[in-house]
This record gives structure tokens, C-alpha cells and sequence, in this order.
């Protein structure tokens, strides 16, 4: 960003001064944007916006001493901007192990504030209720009959996702029927 000085009349390049390179894009801090907001939205929030790689913001956390709070909203605002689907962002909620889903929400409300706010995702994803995924590795190795081992985690995903695209209405029993069908799949082909 190259900006004249008034007492002197000249040219001064701003991005080597705060450590910003040429893939900083100043163009989407304003056009993203509703002004009546801005007074709520946090600084880096909108810092954000001028960022396509998590990395090269990341990078910026200690020259300019960035909270991690402030670091996690950066990271949140630019993986998920781009995306309006409710299903989405349930999905990553309830991939948020609980101890986490503090910071999903606050970096979840700045994208929503980002955005001239968001209203009706906000309210929607903040009064769902994060259902438990009903299934456990003790389960899956007694039902399935899987040995303990690294194949339990890929048959606890392999449900965990089924159980995802069922908008989360399977059962535990449903579940276990589904990786069982999938065990002998697998021993058939063997």
C-alpha cells in the first residue's frame, strides 16, 4: 500500500514497514464488509480479509504480538469465509473435541459479524445442540469383531462419517449394523 505524505508530497510503501508482502490483498478489507459493523468486528478479523494462506497470516502472530485467541480467529476467518452452508458448519462443530468449541464459537461469531452479520447462520448454529456421536472403540471392537489396533480408528471414522451424512439421525445400533456390513465386505474381498 503506497500512500502519499502531506508535508512532504512523497511516496511511502506501508506493507515492508508492518511486515506485509505483495499476496496481502488491501482490495477485500473494504468490499467484504458493512460498515455499520465495523465498530464490533475485531482488528484482526478484518486483517483477515487481506489473507488467502493461513500460513503467511500465522507468520505475522509474533511481529505484530497476536494473542492466540486473535491467531485462532485469523485462521478460522480465512479456512471458513467462504462457505454458507449450515451442514458445514455443523459438521466442523461437531468435529471440535468440547474442550474447543469455546473458540469455534468466538472465531464462528466474527465470521458471521464479517460478513454484515450473519443473523440467520449465527442463530442457527449457536442454538444447535451438538449431538454425541453414539458409537465407542470397545463397541465397535466386541459388535464388529475387529482385533484392537489401527483399524478400529479407520472403522470409528468410517461410522463417524456415515453418521455425518445422516444429518446425525443414526443410532448407535444403526451404526454398528452399517461397520459390521462393512467388516465382511472387506473379508469377502480378501
Amino acid at each position: 500500500a503506497v500512500v502519499s505524505t502531506q508535508s512532504t508530497g512523497k511516496s511511502l510503501d506501508l506493507f515492508p514497514l508492518i511486515n506485509l508482502t505483495d499476496d496481502f490483498h488491501i482490495e477485500n478489507l473494504s468490499s467484504q464488509h458493512n460498515i455499520a459493523l465495523l465498530s464490533e468486528i475485531k482488528p484482526v478479523t478484518l486483517l483477515s480479509y487481506g489473507f488467502t494462506a493461513v500460513e503467511r497470516f500465522t507468520k505475522l502472530r509474533k511481529d505484530w504480538k497476536m494473542s492466540m485467541d486473535e491467531e485462532y480467529i485469523g485462521q478460522f476467518v480465512i479456512k471458513h469465509r467462504l462457505s454458507h452452508d449450515v451442514k458445514y458448519f455443523q459438521d466442523l462443530l461437531v468435529d471440535t473435541p468440547k474442550h474447543c468449541r469455546h473458540k469455534f464459537h468466538m472465531g464462528f461469531k466474527e465470521l458471521c459479524l464479517s460478513r454484515g452479520g450473519d443473523e440467520s447462520l449465527f442463530q442457527t448454529i449457536s442454538q444447535w445442540t451438538v449431538p454425541e456421536y453414539p458409537l465407542r472403540g470397545d463397541q465397535v471392537i466386541k459388535h464388529v469383531g475387529l482385533p484392537k489396533g489401527p483399524l478400529v480408528h479407520k472403522f470409528i471414522t468410517l461410522g463417524r462419517n456415515k453418521w455425518k451424512n445422516s444429518h446425525f439421525s443414526l443410532s448407535g445400533e444403526e451404526l454398528l449394523g452399517y461397520l459390521l456390513e462393512e467388516y465382511n465386505k472387506m473379508n469377502k474381498v480378501k
